[in-house]
């Protein structure tokens, strides 16, 4: 299950839900620790001996150290593809000069129509995703007949098996870009995460409300941050719809490159 609806809103409102989720856990757990203040002489006795804040934070930092490092590479996953896509529609451009025409000249057409499809520089979800890759399958479905034309005539067996093989990567790398894209921290992880967050700062308001006095600046302060960070985290499971993105100049490159070459 995926929490797309945390995806499609903007960066910014993700950040605010969160951080006011955590403001309320603060709120309510300082609220019933100064009632148990009033109630009991000995609740400062209580805080003294509590193991329960520093095992939720050490948990808390864990779940966060882990989470980071998933979303990391997931980001690194996602601009590798790019990378790699890019070099293997400039790889097959270029083993296509070596067909015969009129398959030639329109593998390579097909290639820079296809390439086009692939440069993306927006975050897609639903109906809009679907399309896309609708038009990407379209593009890709013109790429082997014209492969096949391309080999047709006197050409060396070695120079076909070097197209095949570069039709080839092209259309295995489409999967992998598509996986890379659709590959997000699953909904439990972070439902798991903003979970034990929220636990773990309603049980320090609460200790600290044992003492009678809280500093809401400090414990707004630290809510922050924690926010942010969980905010870095799902920016970082974005490709191109946040503050960090997955840079397309691999491909923008290469299509320009194909259109200089075609005279487009």
């Amino acid at each position: 299950m995926e929490m797309l609806w945390l995806y499609e809103w903007p960066i910014w409102i993700d950040g605010v839900v969160v951080w006011l989720l955590l403001l309320i856990a603060v709120e309510g757990g300082f609220r019933l620790g100064l009632r148990q203040h009033r109630e009991s002489a000995d609740a400062k006795r209580t805080v003294r001996g509590d193991v329960t804040l520093g095992s939720m934070l050490a948990l808390l930092g864990l779940l966060l150290a882990f989470t980071y490092a998933f979303s990391l590479s997931r980001a690194d996953m996602r601009k590798q593809a790019v990378i790699n896509e890019a070099n293997a529609i400039g790889t097959a451009f270029l083993r296509a000069d070596l067909g015969a025409e009129p398959g030639r000249s329109e593998l390579r057409r097909g290639l820079l129509d296809y390439a086009r499809t692939r440069l993306v520089k927006r975050e897609l979800y639903g109906e809009d995703l679907r399309e896309t890759i609708a038009r990407s399958m379209e593009a890709q479905a013109r790429l082997w007949p014209a492969a096949e034309r391309a080999l047709q005539g006197d050409v060396p067996g070695a120079i076909q098996a070097s197209i095949v093989q570069a039709v080839n990567e092209v259309l295995d790398t489409h999967a992998i870009r598509l996986a890379a894209i659709k590959d997000r921290i699953p909904a439990a992880v972070l439902g798991l995460l903003v979970l034990v967050a929220v636990a773990s700062l309603a049980i320090a308001a609460h200790n600290v409300a044992l003492n009678g006095t809280m500093n809401r600046w400090r414990m707004s302060a630290f809510a922050l941050v924690l926010a942010a960070l969980m905010l870095v985290i799902i920016d970082f499971d974005r490709g191109q719809h946040g503050f960090i993105r997955v840079s397309l100049q691999p491909l923008e490159v290469v299509i320009k490159d194909l259109e200089a070459q075609l005279g487009q």
